[in-house]
């Protein structure tokens, strides 16, 4: 145990050096050339140091691989980061290099339980070994409930969205400046920001059909691919778009409401569970306690003495 506490105290300082030089060389290479991107989660934050030391081999190994399907792999990993909202703040490569660096952590961890720690227990190694598998896919399970929760966030606020469209067109704005006027008064969260991103997209010059079929990608909702589609249709042959978006706000509220039952039907089954694994215990205990002093006071348990 002494030699195993001298090596942990000897590998810290390395550990913490390799970081530290990692890090600074990430912040030199990048002042000023990635001043676009945005904070990236506190896990890949720790991470950035050691994955910037993957880059390079991981896109030399990239450039040995079919271009076809390497293109299409990293094409999905980029469109799922930006659902999840974080395509300007990890790139691919650097997220396939997480699942890496994660991985090789875990297994020097389990082979140095293994060798240095013999005496920790079977159960305990078998525990840090199913941790391995677990380390590689945890960027994955991250990034599909960040996906999930963002979702939800944005078919929440978009009916709303669409009534101030709705409204803001009918006071004589036109639909530009309605989206302009709509993510201003909306409140903080998902889908304000991917207005203002489409804002954005707008004015540095590309075209309204351009920005809003990028929208529907990086969102890939449903009801914001409904109302691209049909704002596009509106467009192409000169509907009136002030109508048509007043049937998408009345629609969109419709499902929202139907969702809400939805989810309230789903209560009853999900109590379920908590009945009967702590309330209907409990009960019994209660009842069943009760019974024992009442029969301990009337004299039935008297024949057990």
């Amino acid at each position: 145990m002494t030699l195993t506490l001298i090596l942990v105290l000897c590998s810290v300082p390395v550990l913490v050096a390799v970081y530290l030089l990692g890090d600074a060389w990430f912040n030199r290479a990048t002042t000023g050339t990635e001043a676009w991107r945005d904070r990236a989660p506190a896990w890949m934050q720790v991470l950035r140091p050691f994955v910037n030391m993957l880059l390079n081999p991981m896109r030399e190994r990239r450039a040995a691989q079919p271009v076809v399907e390497d293109n299409a792999k990293h094409s999905n990993l980029h469109q799922r980061l930006l659902s999840a909202g974080y395509g300007y703040a990890i790139r691919p490569d650097e997220f396939i290099c997480a699942r890496w660096i994660l991985l090789i952590i875990m297994s020097l961890v389990f082979v140095f339980t293994y060798f240095r720690l013999p005496d920790l227990g079977n159960g305990w190694l078998v525990l840090i070994a199913l941790t391995i598998p677990l380390a590689y896919i945890y960027p994955d399970i991250w990034l599909s409930d960040m996906t999930k929760r963002r979702k939800k966030k944005i078919a929440r606020d978009f009916p709303f969205f669409l009534d101030l469209l709705v409204l803001s067109m009918r006071a004589g704005l036109n639909f530009s400046s309605a989206i302009a006027h709509g993510a201003d008064k909306m409140r903080a969260g998902p889908l304000r920001e991917e207005l203002q991103s489409l804002i954005r997209a707008i004015r540095t010059g590309k075209s309204r059909r351009e920005a809003l079929d990028e929208l529907a990608v990086r969102v890939a909702l449903p009801p914001v691919s409904n109302f691209v589609a049909a704002v596009n249709q509106a467009e192409e042959v000169g509907g009136e778009l002030g109508e048509l978006l007043s049937k998408q706000a009345a629609q969109r509220r419709k499902e929202r409401f139907l969702r809400a039952e939805e989810e309230a039907n789903k209560a009853p089954v999900k109590m379920l569970l908590p009945l009967i694994g702590i309330l209907f215990p409990m009960t019994f205990v209660i009842i069943g306690f009760t019974l024992f002093i009442k029969a301990r006071d009337s004299g039935v348990l008297d024949f057990m003495n």
